[in-house]
């Protein structure tokens, strides 16, 4: 059995960014004290805490042919060998493999750290039919991706960091 996990560095970067965060909220809730603030911060912390929660339980294992997907939703598992259809949704930060049969359907990530080695396994194990819609996804696509999303995790942290610090001394 293959076992795919997110990967440490996008969790490490996610850690960071919610640490700043709750720095971030802590600082103005200190300084402001409005509930409207307080409310927003809270949010802010649950949606992050939410994303790091979902990133830790997520994890993709590959055995005897069937792709299973467990998460805080569940778990759902789809068959290799019954695949009708491979989607991409190619947004700013990642790409999404839809892979689906003609009952069910399943998410993939590449958010996951050996996200090229599951591609290159699909383009192994899949049926000839699917085959061409996993020509579109290339190393250099995925190290793009990977990269932008952390330069995104690095400035959200960035910004909490020193607007809580500007809070705290200026406020």
């Amino acid at each position: 059995m293959t076992v795919y996990k997110i990967s440490r560095k996008l969790l490490y970067g996610m850690i960071v960014l919610f640490v700043s965060s709750l720095f971030f909220s802590f600082s103005f809730i200190t300084r402001e004290g409005s509930g409207g603030s307080a409310a927003v911060c809270a949010v802010l912390t649950v949606f992050l805490l939410y994303n790091l929660t979902s990133m830790l339980v997520s994890r993709v294992s590959v055995e005897n042919g069937e792709v299973s997907l467990r998460n805080l939703m569940g778990c759902k598992s789809i068959k290799l060998s019954e695949l009708e259809e491979i989607g991409i949704v190619n947004l700013r930060w990642r790409v999404i493999l839809i892979l689906s049969d003609p009952h069910k359907f399943v998410f993939i990530s590449s958010l996951y750290g050996d996200f090229e080695e599951f591609v290159n396994m699909l383009r192994v194990s899949v049926p000839e039919g699917v085959k061409p819609s996993l020509e579109k996804i290339t190393h250099k696509l995925i190290r793009r991706k990977k990269i932008f999303l952390f330069l995104l995790m690095a400035a959200g942290s960035l910004f909490f960091i020193l607007s809580g610090f500007y809070n705290l001394l200026y406020r």
